[in-house]
């Protein structure tokens, strides 16, 4: 049996090109829909009460994993997609809509405070 080259959508019947890119916008909207409803049930907002949940990007965990600490330091020594800019290590910045995005949403932190991705 020859190996494939082509896109796994391809190969699995019922399955087409267009459906995958609308599910996961769909999951990443739900998902930030949801992150934002229980940071808007949160006190714990570092900009205005200057109280920030340990696991936000300013708390006493959440700020390990930032770029400048202990753990985020590691991805940058090792680097490529451990780095701040890379695939891995960009989901663990705070500002963004990767994993710490969404749990700084649901934190309702200083980095992305819930409701933050609002469309105007």
């Amino acid at each position: 049996m020859p190996k494939s080259t082509g896109p796994l959508s391809d190969q699995i019947p019922g399955l087409s090109n267009t459906q995958a890119p609308s599910t996961q916008n769909s999951m990443t909207d739900n998902t930030t829909s949801a992150a934002d409803k229980l940071g808007a049930n949160k006190n714990t907002n570092a900009i205005p009460q200057g109280n920030p949940s340990v696991i936000s990007s300013a708390g006493a965990i959440g700020k390990q994993f930032n770029p400048d600490g202990a753990i985020g330091q590691i991805g940058q020594a090792v680097g490529g997609p451990f780095s701040k800019d890379g695939v891995i290590g960009s989901q663990f910045d705070a500002s963004k809509d990767g994993i710490a995005g969404h749990v700084e949403r649901a934190v309702d932190g200083p980095s992305n405070p819930a409701g933050s991705g609002k469309k105007v």
